[in-house]
């Protein structure tokens, strides 16, 4: 297992991660701390705080935890970048790999060298260049993409759009009044808006352009096709060296609640996985403590009736954590079918609203790790360790504790 390093920040820290020379997983949560691990030792990690900020060098891949409520500025990642759960803003200078970015507010970013995937973006999504495929989906606010070499999916997109692609693209855009889509591809283009959109309509091909479920059907083998529907108050503009289908489709809602749904969804899944990775750690810290104390220690006698002891002490701690674990996990649950229950209201509803006026409450607290008891080799340690010397009662009571999950009894 890499280094840890744990920094007390408060709830809204700066995180300026400078460079990171391997990959990079930066996911929000409740505490007003971050926590930093490396995959390498301690030596990889460079890094300098000051108030509220934290600025992070990194010459291995490394794992974050923020608050929820940080602000993200990342300068350069070396290999791919997954981020999650970050209810402020994200800044990105260049990551050379892949990129995945998932229930975060806004996000601007330059150059993506490697493929983007980006879902539930409650504000701005602007990228630059996108050296790959771009894969847009539920986004609140405007999409801007200045220059993607590969293919490009727009899914529900609640505000304007502003796309070049040198493949082919396919967008599902809302065109609500005062919006518009513009987009250019070398490829083909694929637009499903909704069938009662009010739009000033702009296409142009060098193949065929076809409109159809969307007022009357028009069609051309090429060249320029123009018209209005309805109200005309958004605007759609498509211009492809390929061809052009234009599609309606029945209207579908993105308004406030939706995101919020799932927004509370993914955090009451990141709960479950932070959960999995802090008892992998903690097992993991286990397995090197019996390495390092057990050469030391397999001489040293015994004390039954202190063992004794400290073992009722664990149990009690361990009653007391499983007790806590299996609440954490009803709420956990609860929360998941609360979002369910709201995204199901909301089929069929019409937008009323674009923007997001206030970020969805914070995350319910990740659950303490559930592991098995104390096993007999590890008391029989920390008991030897009592009776060197090298630790008193309390202590030992507080890591027996510790490695099965609860709290020491004080």
């Amino acid at each position: 297992m890499g280094a840890t390093e744990t920094l007390a920040t408060g709830p809204t820290p700066r995180l300026t991660l400078d460079s990171i020379e391997g990959n990079l997983v930066l996911n929000g949560w409740d505490r007003p701390e971050v926590q930093l691990r490396v995959r390498g030792d301690g030596d990889s990690l460079s890094v300098d705080s000051s108030g509220e900020g934290v600025a992070i060098h990194c010459e291995d891949d490394l794992w974050v935890q923020a608050p929820v409520q940080a602000s993200i500025t990342i300068h350069s990642v070396a290999g791919n970048a997954s981020l999650s759960m970050i209810l402020n803003s994200v800044t990105i200078g260049t990551i050379e790999g892949n990129t995945v970015v998932n229930s975060v507010n806004a996000v601007t970013a330059g150059r993506i060298e490697g493929n983007l995937a980006a879902r539930l973006i409650a504000g701005d999504l602007t990228v630059d260049t996108v050296e790959g495929n771009a894969q847009v989906a539920k986004v609140a606010g405007d999409v801007q993409l200045g220059r993607v070499e590969g293919n490009v999916s727009l899914d529900e997109i609640g505000g304007s759009i502003h796309a070049t692609a040198e493949g082919n693209v396919k967008a599902k855009a809302a065109l609500a009044p005062g919006q518009e889509c513009t987009i250019e591809a070398e490829g083909n283009i694929v637009c499903e808006i909704p069938r009662e959109a009010g739009a000033a309509v702009t296409l142009k091909a060098d193949g065929p352009i076809r409109v159809k479920e969307f007022g009357d059907e028009r069609s051309t083998r090429s060249g320029n096709l123009a018209f209005e529907q309805g109200s005309a108050q958004a605007r759609l503009n498509l211009t492809a060296e390929g061809s052009i289908v234009v599609r309606g489709i029945p209207p579908w809602g993105m308004d406030g609640s939706d995101f919020a749904a799932g927004f509370e969804e993914e955090m009451a899944l990141r709960s479950v996985e932070i959960t999995q990775q802090i008892t992998e750690q903690i097992e993991s810290q286990v397995n090197e403590l019996s390495r390092q104390l057990d050469d030391k220690l397999s001489r040293l006698g015994n004390n039954e009736e202190l063992a004794v002891n400290i073992q009722e002490r664990v149990q009690s701690a361990m009653r007391r954590a499983e007790e806590k674990l299996a609440e954490a996990m009803r709420k956990v649950e609860q929360r998941v079918q609360e979002a369910e229950r709201r995204s199901g209201e909301g089929d069929g509803r019409r937008r009323k609203s674009y923007g997001w006026a206030s970020p969805p409450p914070a995350p319910p607290a990740p659950p303490k790790p559930k592991r098995a008891p104390a096993t007999d080799e590890e008391r029989m340690m920390i008991l030897r360790m009592v009776e060197q010397g090298k630790i008193s009662i309390e202590q030992a009571e507080k890591l027996l504790a510790a490695l099965s999950g609860g709290k020491a009894e004080r």
